[in-house]
């Protein structure tokens, strides 16, 4: 429903098997690429993209009236990763950014992702991709977003135990777990 296909090599989502108090679950996952496609259907925006920083890039960033990002991967053997940043440039020359250490993303996955700790987690197989993903969804709360993109976002890390022609109208087993979904929904204009 979401245009998506999940478990496969695009990477656009992904069906997580999980224990929730004994009980076998499977949670809905939307991949890094799946939410920068969905993002693409959105006619205000030019460009959307997340990369890694890694120890030997030269990499510099400044906030404030005159926001400034340069990246400038190293050639070869860029060491440990350090950051991640997400940006978005709309068509009208609005843009956004935002930079995450690695050590903030981690914090964040311990606290908002049920699956970080699972030995099947995509934070365990694609780390880079989900720390992308948590940084775009960052990002993303100052972008020009429609509201049928919020709704669709909100399947993100759902659990569902019904079956319907609209999934969005099934109730999520579970609270939402990420907390820019929630800054996201309610910041988006209509």
């Amino acid at each position: 429903q979401l245009g998506l296909e999940p478990n496969t090599p695009l990477g656009q989502a992904y069906l997580i098997p999980y224990k929730n108090h004994g009980k076998l679950e499977c949670q809905f996952q939307i991949g890094y690429k799946g939410l920068i496609d969905m993002v693409y259907r959105n006619d205000n925006i030019q460009t959307v993209q997340a990369q890694c920083v890694y120890e030997k890039d030269v990499f510099e960033y400044e906030l404030g009236l005159e926001p400034k990002l340069v990246h400038k991967p190293a050639i070869k053997d860029r060491g440990e990763l350090i950051l991640v940043y997400a940006l978005w440039k709309a068509k009208n020359g609005g843009y956004g950014f935002e930079v995450m250490s690695k050590e903030d993303i981690d914090n964040h996955a311990r606290r908002f992702s049920q699956s970080f700790s699972s030995g099947f987690s995509p934070w365990k197989t694609n780390y880079e991709e989900m720390a992308k993903k948590t940084v775009i969804k960052k990002c993303l709360k100052y972008a020009p977003l429609k509201s049928d993109f919020v709704m669709q976002l909100s399947n993100d890390e759902s659990v569902k135990t019904e079956l319907s022609v609209d999934m969005s109208e099934v109730a999520n087993e579970q609270e939402p777990i990420d907390a820019d979904y929630q800054e996201v929904s309610q910041e988006a204009p209509d």
